[in-house]
Parts: structure tokens; C-alpha cells; sequence
């Protein structure tokens, strides 16, 4: 790599943002110069104050402008997604876009895994972004990010033959304590009626994102997607429950269940599937364990079980997924850079 040290603004202080400040902070070869915060009651307390490692010299600032005249290499952009949350969805785009034409590269878990799901326009639109600004941009997380896409690709390169790729996710959120998550997020413990008037946001969402870890899939094995056909199964409560971020009623959604599939030109099938329950036994019909599933049908037949507590902090591990690409991201050539542009991520702490 081509600079021994990068300066690094991080947008966002909630828990990914708390994270991602102490994984700037670990590495010799970066250097935290920046904070933006929303929270006002945040405003000027030290970065490392906020992240629990004590004072590092650089104050948060809800000064948007202030903090990105400072001079820094990258902006780890790591804000709730405004595709779900906020006012306006399109602000993490806009954001974003911003940022590469002024020439920081973007490293984020908003999304951006994989622009080519929405269109040759939305593709070349980043891509100019990048060029007028001679930056690049890095889209990842845990889920999809890394167990949805990259380590079935890494699986890929054990095979003769492909003929289906798919990857399963069961999870259960009893234990969960934020209302704000299963609740207001996920949509949980809502009637089917409310779900109706507020579920468009949700699904764009989150069929957005196992959408470009299909087509990043796609492209990594040498396949064409033709078409994603979708689907959504809901389950409501039997009864009242309370879990840790409060009460399911009866009657109340307490269990979703999405696929993908994406076919291919050459038969090729990959295949996204989420099974959500707000308790472990909301939907006893559903028999797929609780855990995470990856497999691939071919020659030949792989298949890797993760148990449900395969990962104690996914929170963290989606900041740092991107922290450890930030060096390689700034050294990369300007344009969007996948999975599949990039060397290996790995860590490196001091």
C-alpha cells in the first residue's frame, strides 16, 4: 500500500459508529480526524469519550461542513440506512454521492454492496461520482456484507460445477432488547394492517440489499441474472409474549420469512432466504433450524452450518469489515469497488 498512514472522518456515533471509532483507533495506519455526529447532546465530547477508549483529541461536530473541510483520505460512513429511517430516504445517496465528488473515498454499511442491482443508471451515476472526484466507493456489513456473499463466492472456488447457490438465514429476537430494531424496524408485533401501510419502505429496503448480494454473486461465478423472483410469508402470534424489546400480542406479526431467487442464463440459481421470529417458536411450521446456512449444489455438494450464536457482536463486525478495507479502498483506483475488486480483508491492529 501506497501511504503509511490514512485520516479517516467517521460519520455516525451510534453503535456501529462507537465501533468503527475504536477500530480506526487500533490500526497504526489509520489516523481518526473527524467526527460527525446528529445528536446534538454528542456535539463537542471527545470521539474516544464516546466510544468508551477514553480521549483521542478529536471532538464530535453536528457541523457537517466544518468537519469535511478538514483534510482526510476516507469518510466511514455508517449512519441507520435513511432507505428505512429518516425523513428522506434518498439522503444517504445524496450524502454519498456528495462526498466522491468532493474526493473522499467512501467506505459505508448503508448499503452499496453492489450498485449494479438497480440499473445501468444508477451504476454509471456512482461511477461519474467517483471520477469527478477521483475516488472510490466500498459497500459492506455482516449479512449481507460477508456471510451472504463473500463466503459463498470464497466456496465458489472449491467447485467443478454450480448449479444452485443458497444462502439461509433463521434468527430469532427474544433476546434482542431494542424496541426500536424489532419493533419500529423490523416491523414485528405489528398488525397485518399496519404492516400493509408501512412495510413499501421495509421491503425496498431490504430487498435491495440480498438483491445486490445475488447479482455480486452472479458476477463473481461468471453468471447473468435474468430475473429475481420474490416472495414474503407472515406469521402472526397465538398468543400474547413478551420478549426482550417488549410485548408481541396475539395476533401481531411475530414471524417473516423472505426469498430471492435469482435465476441465471445458464440455469444457474442463487437463492437469498431470511426466516425472522420474534420467539423461537412464533412459526412451528417453519423447520429450518435457527442459525445461518450456506450452501452450494454442484460438484461438489458444500455446505457450512453456523450455530445461532456463531457471532456474539454482529454490530461490530459490520463496523469492522469496513475499517479493515479503508487502506485498500483509498489505494484503489477511482469507481465502485466490490468484493470482487478488492484483496482479501483482514485485520490489522497495532
Amino acid at each position: 500500500m501506497s501511504k503509511k498512514t490514512y485520516k479517516v472522518i467517521q460519520w455516525s456515533s451510534g453503535n456501529v459508529g462507537q465501533a468503527s471509532i475504536r477500530g480506526i483507533c487500533n490500526r497504526s495506519d489509520l489516523e481518526l480526524v473527524g467526527l460527525i455526529v446528529s445528536n446534538e447532546e454528542k456535539n463537542g465530547i471527545d470521539a474516544g469519550i464516546i466510544s468508551g477508549i477514553g480521549k483521542v483529541g478529536v471532538l464530535a461536530s453536528t457541523d457537517i461542513e466544518k468537519v469535511l473541510s478538514i483534510q482526510a483520505d476516507c469518510v466511514n460512513y455508517t449512519p441507520l440506512a435513511s432507505l428505512r429511517l429518516g425523513d428522506d430516504p434518498d439522503a444517504d445517496k445524496k450524502n454519498i454521492l456528495s462526498l466522491l465528488r468532493k474526493g473522499f473515498n467512501v467506505v459505508t454499511t448503508v448499503g452499496f454492496l453492489y450498485p449494479k442491482a438497480f440499473g445501468e443508471d444508477f451504476e454509471k451515476e456512482i461511477n461519474d461520482a467517483c471520477l469527478e472526484g477521483a475516488s472510490s466507493l466500498h459497500g459492506t456489513g455482516i449479512a449481507p456484507g460477508w456471510l451472504s456473499d463473500l463466503v459463498p463466492l470464497t466456496m465458489s472456488g472449491m467447485s467443478e460445477e454450480i448449479l444452485e447457490v443458497c444462502v439461509t438465514e433463521s434468527s430469532e429476537f427474544s433476546y434482542y432488547p431494542s424496541e426500536e430494531i424489532v419493533f419500529n424496524t423490523m416491523l414485528m408485533g405489528k398488525s397485518l394492517e399496519e404492516y400493509d401501510k408501512e412495510s413499501v419502505r421495509y421491503e425496498n429496503w431490504i430487498s435491495g440489499l440480498f438483491k445486490e448480494a445475488i447479482y455480486l454473486i452472479a458476477d463473481g461465478i461468471g453468471s447473468k441474472i435474468i430475473n429475481i423472483e420474490q416472495s414474503i410469508d407472515l406469521i402472526t402470534s397465538d398468543r400474547d409474549v413478551e420478549i426482550a424489546a417488549g410485548l408481541i400480542k396475539k395476533g401481531k406479526i411475530s414471524g417473516q420469512r423472505r426469498k430471492w431467487i435469482g435465476h441465471c442464463d445458464n440455469n444457474v440459481k442463487i437463492i437469498q432466504e431470511t426466516i425472522w421470529r420474534a420467539y423461537p417458536d412464533a412459526a412451528p411450521d417453519w423447520e429450518e433450524p435457527v442459525g445461518m446456512c450456506v450452501e452450494i449444489k454442484g460438484k461438489p455438494n458444500m455446505k457450512i452450518d453456523f450455530s445461532h450464536d456463531w457471532n456474539d457482536d454482529p454490530l461490530v463486525s459490520t463496523a469492522l469489515h469496513g475499517i479493515h478495507a479503508i487502506p485498500m479502498v483509498c489505494d484503489a483506483s477511482p469507481g465502485f469497488k466490490s468484493f470482487l475488486d478488492l484483496p482479501l480483508i483482514s485485520s490489522k491492529f497495532n
